[in-house]
């Protein structure tokens, strides 16, 4: 017998969603951060007294500010400030705590330093160091003592020298040192480290882009991609998520070819999708159900997932999120709908290979190949589909919360996919998680009666024409 505390460990991959959504990862890396760093001699009583701060700085961002003389960079912390609510701590600040008008070791200044980010509501709201750090031996003594930063943002004006210039012809007299001390800064920081360039930009402006990045935060743990990507047809779902499948190796769940397989087949499930009174069954339960059977097997959980085509609506949303392994990427393609119907009704079907392409971009294609129009690509389709998803939208984004993210859609392919590949590789945003069915019960499917969601007969028409 093999020692079982050798053995890797597995995590059912229905239990997986459960951490994630209470953010269970994040909360145990905080504890083992302050473990490590206070080393206490009781550790459970240390645990026990240090958990709820640990509850509360997991979504703290912690932000050194870089830059030079030049810039007011108090100007930027205060405005940044007010409107994360962080504590700004700056040299005054360490002089008023400490009562020592001289901190020139770095031992000392760091020490003060770590007292005043651990207070209770510098953990609560985190904080902004200004000023606080003069060269490469302050910032070790402050990682040495467990202070480390989220981010560290490089303000860098336009009327210095690049920091690559070496050659110090006709720069500051103080230039010379402060590039040393600032190349050694961003060296000890560069992990965490953003530039912003200030130029010829208002403070607004630079308190936006500075916010923005606050609120992108590396992922402390690998996860599957359980993608979700929701949009108006015509916005491009499968192209990207065909990108994706190439990119990152993600299973592509075609809800419209996995409806069609589970409709024809003998499985229980089929004959219950069978016996609808409609030609096609779209009863939420049913349909989530599909994508969970799918989403279960083996290459969904070992490589992650990308869903196209479902939901339609909030209720089919909410059965979606009480499967096993419901997405823990929402992304909207946001699209004008003139533009998704210029593309549908412009694109054409190759009879021979089933490829499909834009006779607009490419009008040589309709005198080379045998192209024809796909039977769900006609302006009554079309225009019943995009309605569909007009009167869905909004219960679908109030729904999603801040767990979603809006792409636009209407730019070059392959900024749409960088664009999607970082939301996936970044960790999830702090937010409420999403909590189905608050307002109603769940209820069962009977084999009599199948009562399916009041879609429109021109979007049911587009099924059956496609079976």
């Amino acid at each position: 017998m093999g020692d079982a505390t050798k053995r890797p460990l597995h995590i059912p991959p229905w239990q997986i969603p459960y951490l994630e959504k209470h953010r269970i990862f994040e909360l145990f890396h905080e504890l083992a951060r302050e473990l490590i760093i206070q080393q206490p001699n009781d550790h459970v009583l240390f645990l026990k007294q240090i958990l709820f701060n640990a509850a509360r700085s997991r979504d703290t961002s912690r932000l050194i500010i870089l830059c030079s003389p030049k810039i007011d960079c108090l100007e930027i912390a205060r405005a940044i400030a007010g409107v994360t609510n962080q504590n700004i701590i700056t040299e005054s600040s360490l002089v008023t705590y400490s009562g020592h008008s001289n901190l020139e070791n770095s031992g000392v200044r760091a020490k003060y330093t770590a007292r005043l980010v651990r207070r209770d509501n510098a953990y609560e709201n985190g904080w902004i160091l200004v000023d606080c750090i003069r060269n490469k031996k302050d910032a070790k003594a402050l990682i040495k003592l467990g202070i480390l930063p989220t981010h560290v943002i490089h303000f860098i004006p336009s009327f210095l020298p690049s920091l690559t210039e070496l050659l110090y012809c006709h720069v500051p007299i103080e230039w010379p040192g402060y590039r040393r001390n600032i190349m050694a800064l961003r060296d000890v920081f560069k992990s965490v480290l953003s530039e912003v360039f200030i130029q010829q930009r208002t403070l607004q402006d630079i308190v936006i882009e500075c916010v923005e990045i606050l609120t992108i935060k590396p992922a402390k743990y690998a996860i599957k991609p359980r993608v979700l990507i929701l949009g108006p047809r015509g916005c491009g779902r499968k192209t990207q998520a065909k990108l994706l499948s190439q990119g990152l190796n993600l299973v592509h769940v075609d809800f419209e070819r996995l409806i069609c397989e589970a409709w024809m087949s003998e499985s229980e499930l089929g004959k219950r999708l069978r016996s609808c009174k409609n030609d096609v069954c779209l009863h939420s339960e049913l349909l989530a159900e599909v994508i969970h059977k799918r989403v279960l097997e083996e290459d969904c959980i070992e490589h992650g997932w990308v869903l196209t085509g479902f939901p339609f609506s909030k209720k089919d949303f909410e059965y979606l999120d009480s499967i096993y392994t419901p997405p823990n990427r929402v992304i909207f393609l946001e699209c004008e709908l003139s533009v998704c119907k210029e593309r549908l009704l412009h694109r054409k079907v190759n009879v021979d290979t089933g490829s499909v392409t834009n006779i607009k971009e490419h009008p040589e294609a309709e005198k080379l190949k045998q192209m024809k129009t796909h039977p769900k690509d006609n302006k009554e389709f079309i225009d019943a589909e995009l309605l569909y998803y007009c009167e869905n939208y909004d219960d679908l984004k109030n729904y999603c919360g801040a767990t979603a993210h809006c792409v636009n859609s209407e730019q070059p392919g392959r900024a749409i996919y960088e664009t999607i590949v970082a939301i996936i590789i970044r960790a999830p945003s702090p937010s409420v998680p999403r909590r189905p069915f608050l307002e109603e019960t769940v209820s069962t499917v009977s084999l009599d009666t199948c009562c399916c969601s009041p879609v429109p007969s021109q979007v049911l028409d587009c099924y059956s024409t496609k079976l």
